[in-house]
């Protein structure tokens, strides 16, 4: 969150660290069709004449506003179609924790909608614009954010009948083959590995627990309109390799393989440039430049589509090779 610092105005030029602050908007939102809620996160960057930010930033009343209208219109290749009223939340009551940090994490305002945000497909372009409306300042803040459509899974199984078979051999390839969905600017892979646990000296109790594999991340599409097949082959041993290095030795614990899942993450243009802008610095200017799609506020407002087939079938020739590959004998693995 930003601290702004206003210069005084008389003919000293000294600096005036608490002159009156100027009202700034810090949101968050990335709009996901696939989602049945959708949430913006809404808080505000000042400095108190009355302490220090830091003290302030603890202090709920401080960064959140206490009287907004929050709204989405929706629009289809331009043309105006509704306008949706956001609800204020609470999202420690709805599972969702903010993260503990400098600032204060409870209560977590949110603004949410379960309005059935649609995506963009081949003919039809949906474009949602966030408006902020301060009903004790009147200030107005705006953000615009093009849908990402629907990407398509051709590899490593058919959608019908999604399972992996993954071999310990390092002169096979396992390949992730998918065409990208419109307004998409970029994509993200993961493969999570869920497995159950037990403890040797009681096997009745058992516990699920899983290690997420990255395949790529921040994979820039070839273009904008979609539909153009992108392709990854990887060693197909590095599967095991990461397992390896991923989940904990524990003498007295069994593991059984449980399944699979398969996440594929499509990104709006704004999220990549956002994401490109505050990735680290590996120069020697390490000040970044504020990137922002938010109308005289900071943040960022985009989409994002989720491809996601989280229970995959392990085939059987593979839950072999977790049993008795040398790479992760030391993790116990034993067939279901």
């Amino acid at each position: 969150m930003a601290v702004l610092l206003s210069f005084g105005t008389g003919c000293d030029n000294t600096l005036d660290v608490t002159a009156d602050w100027k009202e700034i908007p810090v949101i968050y939102g990335l709009l996901n069709p696939s989602a049945s809620a959708n949430f913006i996160r809404i808080n505000r960057a000042y400095l108190n004449e009355a302490g220090d930010a830091v003290q302030f930033a603890q202090e709920p009343d401080s960064i959140y506003f206490k009287d907004l209208t929050v709204q989405l219109i929706e629009y289809r290749n331009n043309q105006e179609l509704n306008t949706i009223n956001l609800e204020l939340v609470n999202g420690d009551s709805l599972g969702l924790a903010k993260d503990t940090g400098v600032f204060a994490n409870s209560p977590n305002y949110l603004y949410r909608t379960n309005y059935d945000i649609k995506s963009t497909d081949f003919s039809q372009l949906y474009r949602y614009e966030l408006v902020v409306i301060n009903n004790e300042s009147g200030n107005v803040y705006r953000a615009n954010a093009s849908m990402v459509g629907n990407a398509e899974l051709l590899a490593p199984f058919r959608v019908t009948k999604p399972h992996f078979s993954i071999e310990d051999d390092t002169n096979r390839f396992f390949y992730m083959i998918y065409r990208e969905g419109p307004q998409a600017k970029m994509y993200d892979c993961v493969i999570r590995f869920r497995y159950l646990e037990y403890d040797t000296t009681d096997p009745s109790i058992t516990w699920m627990d899983s290690v997420d594999w990255t395949i790529f991340s921040n994979r820039e599409t070839i273009r904008l309109t979609g539909y153009q097949e992108q392709q990854t082959a990887i060693k197909s041993y590095l599967f095991y390799q990461f397992l390896a290095s991923a989940i904990e030795e524990k003498p007295n614990i069994e593991r059984k393989p449980f399944d699979m899942g398969l996440y594929l993450y499509g990104g709006g243009e704004d999220l990549y440039t956002y994401i490109e802008v505050n990735k680290p610095s590996i120069g020697i200017v390490q000040k970044k430049p504020e990137y922002t799609n938010i109308e005289n506020g900071l943040g960022i407002f985009s989409s994002l589509n989720i491809l996601a087939y989280p229970h995959a079938t392990i085939d059987d020739p593979m839950i072999t090779q977790l049993v008795s590959s040398p790479r992760i004998d030391h993790l116990n693995f034993v067939r279901p």
